[in-house]
């Protein structure tokens, strides 16, 4: 299928969507059930919803900033498992936007407790919440961590907080995740875990932009 094509898929999938939600509100609205007479929405309802629908699905300044991490990174790991000196790994992530650059994919390969580890995440920015969101699994287990969070004022600290169930223990954690991007070639991420009420740091992982 050509890029034209599939554009113009994309236009009327969006239209029937949107044309779908206004008859759904004009039903409630008009407190009428489903498939019954119904008042159709006007050409001006149509449009104003499909502005308002293709604002929200258009990549914005968060976006950009996000793709700017597109590309190859070696990464520098450090773990505590228990108070003490931590473990320090080695590994690589690779950063592609995906879906229009409306997310960026990682893909990320390294060592964790003396095995091979592999990783996979999708990070993104939701117009409508105004918040990034997360999701992240890897070889380790068998769930998926979904986290949210926001940027500071000087756009180079993004924190996100998640919930996850210890597989071992059914114990449910919370999790702070703090990144911040030092400069065009370098960032850090940090993990905070939060058992029995007190936050301790688990992981850090000093990324550098492969050469």
């Amino acid at each position: 299928m050509s890029v034209q094509s599939v554009s113009t898929l994309n236009r009327w999938l969006t239209a029937i969507l949107v044309a779908a939600s206004v008859l759904s509100l004009a039903a409630v609205a008009a407190d009428t059930p489903a498939g019954k007479s119904q008042t159709p929405p006007t050409k001006a309802q149509m449009d104003e919803m499909m502005a308002a629908w293709e604002k929200m699905a258009t990549p914005g300044p968060q976006h950009a900033e996000l793709m700017k991490n597109a590309g190859s990174w070696n990464a520098v790991i450090k773990s505590w498992m228990s108070p003490g000196d931590p473990v320090v790994t080695k590994g690589s992530a690779n950063y592609k936007p995906i879906l229009g650059g409306r997310f960026l994919m990682e893909e990320y390969k390294g060592i964790m407790m003396d095995k091979p580890f592999e990783g996979f995440g999708i990070t993104g920015y939701d117009n409508t919440k105004k918040e990034y969101t997360n999701v992240w699994m890897d070889s380790m287990g068998t769930m998926m961590i979904f986290a949210r969070g926001t940027m500071d004022a000087s756009g180079k600290v993004l924190t996100m907080t998640s919930q996850w169930e210890d597989p071992v223990t059914g114990e449910v954690a919370a999790m702070r995740m703090v990144t911040t991007f030092v400069d065009a070639s370098t960032k850090k991420f940090e993990m905070y875990g939060t058992h029995g009420g007190q936050e301790a740091k688990e992981m850090e992982i000093t990324y550098t932009r492969a050469k």
